[in-house]
């Protein structure tokens, strides 16, 4: 490609305005454009003020109400745009031994000044750099730039003894690399490059880590965003800044997806993969924005049936839920190496310079506003759906699924939000990320910490163990117990572990000390399941000898008995509010208890055998529970009566949760299976299968991104 010419007020060769005349008026458009505006008719864009000069491969950095253009592909030209006044003026340029391909600019410093920032600029191809440059606002009135305090222009990066600082080693091949800051103080520089990832302290002025990437080709100029919040630059160190030991980020690159999170205090990386979208997976070059809780990833090129493409289309991803839509809206443009980049104020989205598929250099600078892309009636279903998912759907699913559509459509305005809830469940399913093996007989119970991050097994085996979810590593083993373990939980605090057993105890493990702390009293009978109040003050089981009881976490004493099943007692939980205990029982009945009283408020009947687990609604108002006679039931709290009947396992069903939404459930079965189910359907939307065993157990991270079994193979596996 020839060199770009670099003029700081050369005039539009590639104007937008031939674009207008290709769509219809956009109807619903009232507000009038602004000097030096175009509205792209039938898109949600708005054509800006073409760029100075064509850039492509270009670095932005948002300084308040400007958008910082430092430079591009053989453009050292570097200009601010004003985007309140729609215009731009020329900063500076790099040095002109600086040749710039691939390079990377990020937003060190907030200054003591309002109208001033620091900039780190580095890497590249084989001309590496690293410079910095002090930016003082040009828009500022009687701005009068001192250069003797090397303000707006790029000089060497040095440390606190002036000596030259360079980022990245010789054997390192930055070209199209991508960094971003973040760290307790927002002190560390992650970069990621070929198949690599390092951090750069910015205080010590050297790399502290590097560490290879799981995967198998090479990543340049792909998408590389931090998750939190004090992770997108680098604040004053006076200021109060939220000092996360742990720095999640997520990288996407064709079919590779990954989930990095960074542990600063022991400075080491866990990766998970994520999915990706395989309309994205030939796209090379693509731009990205993260707003929120979503990536939107715009334009890109590749090939498809062995034919050169340059896309216009939209992507958009979704963090919390892990999975993938598209706009219905495209860009006015095909466009590849672009910049993308939110305003001041997030309102807005601009996507600046590019190459389109005449492979020419562009003066592209448009803008859309982020609601529209955040607004669920904007996006339609992206039919690429895993074939692991596809393969679970069946017709009368779909038909369901059709039918719901079309009934919401008709009843309310607000029919999408619904609807895209219910899609979810069908687009995501769960499917199966890691197996966890220690145990040597049948696993009894699983439960996550509250934070999700952990899990603590019960066996058969007469172990309690702690897990790690992310690394699927063994943390902690407790023994203790002589006869079979049969349930285990965390303590609201994440400090403690109970445990029941066959043995007739029940024990507290104290987690940091890794031992028992306090033994209660050994029962006659074997004790089937332990919880603790959500104050974390009490501790309720229930027995063989179908009784309840509650204990003083303290001090270990009984503090009361629950009369009235008339058979084992085979579930108890508290209420969110502590004042009422829901039980079930082997005499097929569940009951509602008022704990200061400790008499039967409601007893609920309907199933024909035992009633082997029954948990509470998360808002309390219902009941779901399950039994050997191979039913799902939903009790209404307030009538005191079955609301929904659901059927599909053939075997007894072991255990049940619900979702943290309130609108599914996922059950496990001694046919060897996970279910899980929509509760305004009453429909089986996804069947987990494989297993040789029964499933004794499930539960539900908080979050609901995470589904962890465990079953009579004496595995455990992890679902997401």
């Amino acid at each position: 490609m020839s060199q770009i010419k670099q003029k700081e007020n050369l005039t539009t060769s590639i104007p937008f305005q031939d674009l207008k005349d290709s769509f219809t008026p956009f109807a619903n458009l009232e507000t009038k454009p602004e000097q030096g505006q175009i509205i792209i008719a039938s898109t949600p864009f708005e054509c800006l003020k073409d760029l100075p000069v064509p850039i492509l491969k270009l670095q932005c950095v948002l300084h308040k109400h400007e958008i910082l253009i430092c430079g591009g592909y053989e453009q050292r030209a570097c200009y601010s745009y004003n985007t309140l006044k729609h215009e731009y003026k020329f900063i500076c340029e790099y040095p002109s031994e600086v040749k710039l391909d691939g390079h990377c600019v990020v937003k060190l410093v907030d200054n003591n000044n309002d109208n001033e920032i620091t900039l780190l600029s580095f890497g590249g191809h084989k001309y590496k750099h690293t410079l910095v440059m002090k930016y003082v606002s040009v828009w500022s009135n009687g701005n009068d730039v001192n250069k003797s305090n090397n303000y707006n222009q790029w000089i060497p990066f040095t440390d606190n003894n002036n000596h030259i600082i360079h980022i990245g080693r010789d054997e390192d091949d930055y070209q199209g690399m991508r960094a971003v800051v973040g760290g307790s103080n927002n002190h560390l520089l992650f970069i990621t490059y070929f198949y690599n990832i390092s951090v750069f302290d910015l205080n010590k002025f050297q790399f502290i880590k590097h560490d290879a990437l799981p995967i198998k080709d090479g990543i340049f100029y792909h998408c590389f965003v931090v998750t939190s919040e004090n992770g997108q630059y680098m604040t004053n160190t006076n200021e109060k800044t939220n000092k996360k030991k742990n720095n999640e980020m997520l990288l996407f690159y064709k079919r590779i997806g990954l989930s990095i999170e960074y542990n600063e205090g022991n400075n080491t990386f866990q990766f998970h993969q994520l999915p990706v979208c395989n309309n994205m997976a030939s796209l090379y070059h693509s731009s990205c924005v993260c707003i929120n809780d979503f990536v939107l990833f715009f334009g890109g090129y590749g090939w498809k049936n062995n034919k050169y493409i340059v896309s216009k289309s939209l992507h958009k991803y979704s963090i919390s839920k892990k999975t993938w839509a598209t706009p219905e809206h495209t860009l006015p443009i095909q466009l590849y190496d672009c910049f993308g980049i939110l305003n001041e104020k997030n309102t807005h989205i601009h996507i600046i310079g590019g190459r389109n598929d005449k492979d020419i250099p562009a003066l592209t600078h448009i803008k859309t506003k982020v609601s529209i892309w955040m607004d669920a009636s904007q996006l339609v279903l992206s039919f690429h759906i895993s074939e692991f998912f596809c393969t679970k759907l069946i017709n009368a699913q779909m038909n369901l699924f059709i039918q719901y559509w079309i009934q919401i459509f008709k009843i309310k305005l607000g029919w999408i939000n619904e609807f895209n809830k219910m899609i979810i469940k069908y687009v995501r399913g769960f499917q199966l990320l890691m197996v966890l093996q220690a145990h040597n007989d049948a696993v009894s119970s699983v439960r996550f910490s509250r934070d999700g991050r952990k899990i603590v097994s019960a066996s058969h085996d007469k172990t309690v163990r702690i897990w790690d979810v992310a690394s699927g590593k063994q943390l902690q083993t407790f023994r203790g117990h002589t006869g079979q373990v049969f349930a285990a939980t965390f303590s609201p605090d994440g400090r403690t572990v109970v445990s029941c057993s066959s043995d007739g105890t029940i024990r507290l493990w104290n987690i940091n000390a890794g031992r028992e702390m306090m033994k209660c009293v050994k029962y006659l009978n074997g004790i089937w399941d332990v919880n603790f109040s959500p104050d974390g003050k009490y501790i309720v089981s229930g027995l063989q000898d179908s009784t309840i009881r509650l204990r003083d976490v303290h001090s270990g004493i009984e503090t009361k008995q629950l009369l009235g099943h008339s058979k084992d007692v085979l579930s108890t939980q508290f209420s969110s509010d502590d004042k009422i205990i829901l039980s079930s029982s082997n005499d097929k009945t569940i009951n509602l208890w008022n704990v200061e009283s400790g008499k039967i408020l409601k007893q609920f009947k309907g199933h024909s055998d035992c009633v082997t687990r029954a948990k509470f609604s998360p808002d309390g108002k219902f009941i779901v529970s399950c039994s050997l006679d191979n039913t799902i039931q939903i009790w209404n709290i307030e009538t005191g009566r079955g609301w929904k009947i659901l059927k599909g396992h053939s075997k007894y069903v072991t255990d049940v949760k619900y979702f943290p939404d309130g609108q599914t459930i996922v059950s496990c079965s001694s046919d060897n299976t996970i279910q899980f189910w929509d509760v305004k359907s009453e429909k089986n939307i996804q069947k987990l299968e494989g297993y040789s065993n029964s499933v004794k157990c499930v539960d539900v991270s908080q979050n609901g991104n995470t589904v962890a079994s465990g079953s009579t193979d004496c595995k455990i596996r992890i679902w997401g």
